[in-house]
């Protein structure tokens, strides 16, 4: 039995529309206030050569990677179906795969085994299995017909916030076969864009941490979870602030091409001594542990590493209230 391919498709979409939000929650509450991360060394900013000339930054993907995907896929498994998206360059959906496994028997990674699938046709895949998150292992002798997804960790050096990767899987007369795939990614950009990036991300916390001082940040008020009003606060020099992230990358198509654009999360934690009634009934009061008279306000702001625009205020730090 086959995936109807606008099954796949119709799931792409799906996924594409909220991919987004669940890759950077991930990412955002894997590190700490205190923690000014290092950028990775061969992007050093203030080594870098390039200069930010364009903003957002634009990726063309490469002449003839479409024939050359379509090749290979006639080549691995002439009766699969294939849409591709120009402006990213990459597949979006494959279709009737029906290749078989035939390491991933009982004891085995079935996540290894598709590893080896991708790694072996760079062509029609264009996935650097280095740059994507692993997933937890997975026994063969658990396959019958299931759906794994991963995401992307890495796009030239930097942490990325939209690229995902779907397989299907189904147990066909005891074997299991890499029967489907779908994604919404960019290959391998390269170390030129790699570059470009550094050169863009220009964005100091010193710069940051001033806007977020003559900025108002508004949180709701709660009576018992029924919203009541909101509450504006304006930073304190006494306050706690600082980035709790490396910037991360994510992108736009059209035209041809995708643009890139980053993003980088300041932290603002409220100084106790700037509480008042309106805070500490407000979404922006976050438990810090199962004792409910320890808790943290604060608010997390996401610049544009480049503009330095304010992208969105969230309050709250690791919560959500009510």
């Amino acid at each position: 039995m086959s995936i109807p391919l606008d099954s796949i498709v119709r799931t792409s979409k799906a996924v594409r529309g909220d991919v987004h939000g669940v890759i950077a929650s991930r990412i955002a509450s894997a590190v700490m206030l205190a923690t000014v991360v290092a950028l990775p060394a061969c992007r050093d900013a203030g080594a870098a050569t390039t200069t930010c000339s364009q903003y957002p930054i634009p990726w063309r993907p490469a002449n003839g990677a479409e024939s050359a995907a379509q090749s290979e896929l006639a080549t691995m498994s002439p009766g699969a179906t294939m849409t591709w998206d120009v402006n990213t360059g990459t597949l979006t959906a494959v279709s009737q795969l029906a290749i078989p496994l035939d390491g991933c028997t009982d004891g085995q990674d079935v996540n290894a085994q598709v590893a080896g699938v991708l790694a072996a046709h760079p062509a029609l895949f264009q996935i650097d299995l280095a740059e994507w998150q692993s997933l937890a292992p997975y026994d063969c002798r658990y396959v019958t017909n299931d759906t794994l997804t991963m995401g992307r960790a890495r796009l030239a050096g930097w942490p990325v916030a939209k690229d995902i990767f779907v397989y299907w899987l189904r147990r066909v007369n005891d074997v299991v076969q890499l029967s489907a795939v779908n994604g919404v990614y960019v290959p391998v950009v390269g170390a030129t864009t790699g570059d470009s990036m550094s050169a863009c991300n220009t964005l100091t916390q010193s710069t940051a941490t001033t806007r977020a001082r003559s900025t108002q940040l508004t949180a709701s008020v709660y009576s018992q979870c029924n919203r009541t009003g909101t509450v504006a606060y304006t930073p304190q020099s006494n306050d706690t602030i600082g980035f709790v992230s490396e910037p991360t990358w994510t992108w736009e198509e059209g035209g041809g091409q995708v643009a890139l654009t980053g993003q980088r999360t300041l932290r603002v934690i409220v100084n106790p001594a700037n509480y008042n009634s309106a805070l500490l009934n407000s979404d922006a009061r976050c438990p810090t542990g199962d004792d409910p008279s320890q808790f943290t306000i604060g608010f997390d702001i996401v610049f544009d590493v480049h503009t330095g625009a304010i992208l969105s205020v969230k309050p709250g730090i690791d919560c959500t209230v009510c």
